[in-house]
């Protein structure tokens, strides 16, 4: 049944307008979308216009009442428009309010010697139905493009929860190996994947993912990989069986513009990894005598052709060996000079902090990346150790 917005949902709409998000939100809509919001504003401001009137007693010309009203409404809405775009339409609103302040008044004449008592009547009566006017256009905005942004809010807000579900922190021991990893989405819903799979007999799997662009239709991508990885690991498969067989399931599942990289090690269960990088950045393993290695396989990412046949690597693993699996979006923050932290830093920051418990390591590593610049983009990093 549908429900009459009441003030709770005024308030509930009016603080998430606040809201950088919203904002961008707003900015995206057409103008005609915006038409009840603007006129519920134009209402609202226009209320100044009389209130002038009164405080002059009503002796102001009518014209410059008139002006007044025409212009705190025009005000208000410039003023919100402003606040939608940028510094610039902000300072012109300024200047223009300014100028009207300090020129207009002066061009409607001398005021009336005595106080006008008929139209402070007006002016009350005018200002108890703007207030109406204004009140019912909020309600008409809620009652439309607000309760879509609303729902479109809640919608957002259960996929960053699901989100949360899928990509948990990682904490964990399996057999002689250790392993830490998180990921960071740079929106409310990320396209960022890390999973560790215990295999049976202390052998495991882990790996990163990173599904192309940003957003909820990202974020299904990454939740169907893993879904899809977490069933083909059932059978013990390996890293090039299950790149085949993700690629078969992601190719017609996904828009055409859209793709998956992925970078993972297996514990073959004989003392050696297999290693396998589709489209990803390398593999690092730094050694115990601190040698960084980079440890790829050159091959497309997932969902790009249906017949692609992807292989892997494998690799002697020591004592005391780190390996990180990180995404492009540690490598690719930028600087106030538009420079890039870049891999050359991952690597030269594993190397000075290996000894680090991995907890520490992952957040300090995350921590210089965030002192370098903002985060633009999902940040995901998978850290194993052999102890």
């Amino acid at each position: 049944m549908h429900r009459r917005p009441q003030s709770a949902d005024l308030r509930t709409l009016l603080r998430l307008l606040s809201t950088r998000d919203a904002r961008q939100f707003l900015a995206g809509l057409p103008a005609r979308a915006l038409l009840p919001l603007a006129a519920a504003v134009f209402s609202m401001f226009a209320v100044m216009g009389f209130i002038i009137d009164i405080m002059a007693a009503g002796r102001h010309p009518v014209s410059l009442l008139v002006s007044n009203v025409l212009f705190s409404g025009g005000i208000g809405v410039a003023y919100a428009y402003s606040g939608l775009r940028g510094m610039r339409e902000r300072v012109a609103a300024v200047a223009v309010h300014l100028t009207y302040v300090l020129v207009v008044p002066v061009l409607f004449g001398d005021a009336a010697p005595e106080p006008d008592f008929g139209r402070l009547r007006f002016d009350s009566f005018a200002i108890i139905v703007c207030i109406a006017i204004s009140y019912t256009f909020f309600l008409r905005f809620i009652g439309t493009t607000g309760l879509q942004y609303l729902s479109a809010r809640a919608e957002i807000r259960l996929a960053a929860e699901i989100h949360a579900v899928l990509v948990p922190v990682i904490d964990s021991r399996l057999g002689e190996y250790e392993f830490y990893g998180l990921a960071r989405a740079s929106g409310d819903v990320g396209g960022d994947l890390v999973d560790v799979v215990g295999t049976g007999s202390d052998r495991w799997i882990g790996y990163v993912a990173d599904v192309s662009g940003h957003g909820v239709s990202s974020g299904v991508l990454m939740g169907m990989t893993k879904s899809a990885a977490r069933m083909r690991l059932r059978d013990d498969a390996s890293l090039a069986e299950l790149l085949n067989a993700l690629n078969a399931v992601l190719y017609p599942l996904k828009r055409p513009s859209m793709f998956v990289t992925f970078a993972g090690v297996r514990d073959t269960g004989d003392g050696r990894l297999e290693f396998a990088v589709a489209g990803h950045l390398p593999v690092l393993r730094v050694t115990a005598a601190g040698a960084v290695v980079e440890l790829t396989t050159p091959q497309i990412p997932l969902g790009i052709f249906e017949d692609y046949r992807f292989t892997s690597g494998t690799l002697a693993s020591d004592r005391g060996d780190l390996l990180a699996l990180v995404t492009d979006g540690l490598t690719e923050t930028f600087d106030a000079a538009d420079q890039e932290y870049g891999f050359q830093r991952v690597k030269d920051y594993l190397r000075a902090h290996a000894g680090e418990p991995l907890p520490d390591l992952a957040r300090g590593l995350l921590a210089d990346v965030a002192a370098h610049g903002a985060q633009m983009d999902d940040q995901t990093l998978l850290l194993i150790r052999r102890r």
